[in-house]
C-alpha cells in the first residue's frame, strides 16, 4: 500500500472510529457495526455472531436478519459453519465459493439452496483477552473477497472488536483517562491522532487500540512510535486461514 492509499485508509477508518464511538450501548453499537460494514466494505451483508452455551448460533446483530437467521439455522442443523470454525480455531476463515467448498458438504448444499450467500469472510473478535464473537462479511457473488478487500475487512474487524468491547464496558472513560494520565506517550499520541484526523479523544484512543491490535504490538509501544515520529503505523494485513 503506497503512502497516498495508506493516508486515505487512515482517514476512512478514522471516520469509522468516530462513528462507532458515538453509539450508545451494546445493542445499538453492534447494529451500527454490521450496518456500517455493508456501506464501508461494499459487501452484501454482515453479522456479529457467537455461540450459546448449548453450542447453537447466537446472532448478536445482523444487517439482514432473515438471511443470517437462515444461515444460523443451517449451521445449527449441520453442526458446520464459519462461525463455529472460527471460534474453534480462533482465526480467520475465508470461503470464496460457498457452492463448491469441499470442507462442509451438507452445509454448503443447504446454504446454496436456502440463501443467496456465495462468499464469506469471518474474523475472530478478541480484545484484551475478552472473546467478543465473530465478525462475518458476506456477498451474493463468488470470489468477492480479494486480497485488498480482506485487508480492509481485517481492519474493520479490529474496529468492531474495540467498539463492541467499549460498548459493554461501563468503566471505559476511566480506563482511557488512566491510560492517558499514566503514560506520557499515550497522551501525546492521542493528541496527534486527534489533530490529524479531527477526532474526539475517545475515537482517537480507539484508533490507537486498533493499531495495537492490528499490528500485534503493545499499546504503549505504538503510542511511543507515534509520539516520536508523528506518524500512525501503517496497517498490516492479517493472513486468512
Amino acid at each position: 500500500m503506497n503512502t497516498i492509499d495508506s493516508e486515505h485508509a487512515g482517514y476512512r477508518f478514522a471516520s469509522l472510529a468516530w462513528d462507532l464511538a458515538q453509539q450508545p450501548g451494546a445493542g445499538p453499537t453492534a447494529q451500527r457495526v454490521v450496518d456500517l460494514a455493508v456501506t464501508t466494505m461494499g459487501c452484501g451483508g454482515a453479522a456479529v455472531t457467537t455461540l450459546r452455551d448449548n453450542g447453537r448460533i447466537r446472532i448478536v446483530a445482523a444487517s439482514d436478519q432473515r438471511t443470517i437467521a437462515a444461515a444460523a439455522k443451517i449451521a445449527d442443523h449441520t453442526g458446520q459453519s464459519a462461525t463455529k470454525a472460527v471460534l474453534a480455531t480462533k482465526g480467520t476463515i475465508v470461503n470464496n465459493d460457498v457452492e463448491n467448498d469441499p470442507r462442509w458438504v451438507h452445509y454448503r448444499k443447504l446454504m446454496t439452496e436456502q440463501t443467496s450467500i456465495r462468499s464469506t469472510a469471518s474474523f475472530y473478535l478478541i480484545l484484551g483477552g475478552v472473546e467478543l464473537g465473530v465478525m462475518g462479511f458476506y456477498s451474493a457473488h463468488k470470489d468477492f473477497f480479494t486480497a485488498e478487500t480482506l485487508y480492509d475487512c481485517s481492519i474493520y474487524a479490529d474496529h468492531a472488536a474495540v467498539a463492541l468491547k467499549n460498548a459493554g464496558a461501563d468503566d471505559r472513560n476511566d480506563q482511557l483517562s488512566m491510560a492517558v494520565d499514566t503514560n506520557r506517550e499515550i497522551g501525546i499520541a492521542v493528541g496527534i491522532v486527534m489533530s490529524r484526523y479531527k477526532l474526539t479523544r475517545d475515537a482517537a484512543f480507539d484508533m490507537l487500540v486498533v493499531a495495537s491490535s492490528h499490528t500485534n504490538r503493545k499499546l504503549r509501544d505504538v503510542a511511543a512510535e507515534i509520539a516520536s515520529t508523528g506518524n500512525v503505523p501503517a496497517w498490516r494485513s492479517k493472513a486468512p486461514a
